[in-house]
């Protein structure tokens, strides 16, 4: 869907299918009987950040995890309310890059720019 509205190079990797399950499932990852992420704003970063560093597509990673995670967000009772273009594009590419920024950090950023639905 993202790449007929956006354009780019159709398909799935060879292991998309097993990297696109694995991204989906970090969400409700646990430890010790605990959610690895407590609440819904860790919980969209961690969504967010596996899709991004999952490359289970051939083209459209970032934009498919912005959309999956607003999706998310929606689902969950939140706006997420775009900043411009520009913003919401360099913590896109921070994500992206290695260490750029760490969950909590994603996490934060994330619910400042959400309001309730």
């Amino acid at each position: 869907m993202v790449i007929q509205h956006i354009g780019g190079i159709h398909g799935i990797t060879e292991q998309g299918f097993e990297k696109l399950a694995t991204a989906l499932a970090v969400p409700q990852q646990t430890m010790f009987g605990e959610d690895l992420y407590p609440d819904t704003f860790s919980k969209a970063a961690a969504l967010f950040d596996a899709l991004v560093h999952g490359h289970c597509f051939s083209d459209g990673n970032k934009r498919t995890a912005l959309l999956a995670m607003i999706e998310f967000l929606a689902r969950n009772g939140y706006a997420f309310n775009t900043p411009d273009d520009e913003s919401l594009y360099d913590w896109i590419l921070l994500v992206a890059a290695e260490r750029g920024m760490d969950r909590e950090q994603q996490a934060a950023w994330i619910e400042q720019r959400c309001e309730q639905l």
